[in-house]
């Protein structure tokens, strides 16, 4: 709207969880921009937040509404933005205040680029590895970090052994172990049910929701890397 002469193509996409503390998620955005390149200055990121018309469902806005933009052929807006081949990359940014992975919306999101970065590893595209990353605020990166370091902890601790002990026994790493049993994107809700049942029976007759979930535990950076990234300690 406040481009219409000259838009540009999307270089990032921000997948967030709505409801969370918008000082962290600009954090976590502003740490992402800096990572991709040039300090972020140039990056051209679409963010549903401003790229979507959000005052459309008030009464006496004349819209469009957000299920009128949601139903813009081929693809909703988000999906075109990610299967745009000038895409470098989506972003799932944290914060201390919402868990993203309780957003259906966030986990379609997900699903669809990890779907993408999978096929671009295959065609051996330079971005596959990195297409999508998560960007936590410090104050979110803090949480998660005491929250698996906690569950490490319990686990060592029912084996009767010290934690670096359990983890160096792992096939996985504790962050991957902790992503399989913490988070189940089946669980995760929809402000509509109408949206609800359309992802719902998106995700089980696509990817399924076991294998989503591994997705997303396969595909997080590891911790011992975003922590140095973040000035604290490693998880274990």
């Amino acid at each position: 709207l406040l481009n219409p002469d000259q838009p540009l193509e999307s270089d990032a996409m921000i997948s967030h969880a709505w409801g969370e503390d918008m000082t962290q998620v600009e954090e976590a955005i502003i740490d992402f921009s800096r990572r991709a390149g040039n300090g972020g200055d140039d990056l051209v990121i679409w963010f549903c937040l401003f790229a979507l018309y959000q005052p459309g469902d008030e009464e006496g806005d004349e819209g469009p509404t957000i299920r009128e933009q949601m139903k813009q052929p081929p693809f909703p807006p988000f999906e075109s933005v990610i299967r745009s081949p000038h895409l470098r990359g989506m972003c799932l940014a944290v914060t201390s205040t919402k868990e993203p992975y309780e957003r259906l919306w966030c986990v379609y999101e997900l699903a669809v680029a990890l779907d993408i970065m999978e096929q671009k590893k295959k065609e051996g595209d330079a971005r596959g590895d990195d297409f999508v990353v998560v960007e936590f605020s410090r104050k979110a990166h803090d949480d998660y970090m005491k929250r698996m370091q906690e569950w490490a902890s319990e686990k060592a601790d029912a084996a009767n052994i010290d934690v670096h002990t359990w983890s160096e026994t792992q096939s996985l790493s504790a962050e991957q172990l902790y992503y399989l049993n913490k988070v189940k994107c089946q669980d995760a809700k929809c402000e509509k049910p109408e949206d609800e049942a359309r992802i719902r029976k998106n995700v089980e007759e696509g990817w399924g929701w076991e294998r989503l979930n591994r997705l997303v535990a396969d595909f997080r950076r590891p911790a011992e890397k975003h922590a140095a990234e973040k000035g604290s300690a490693s998880l274990l």
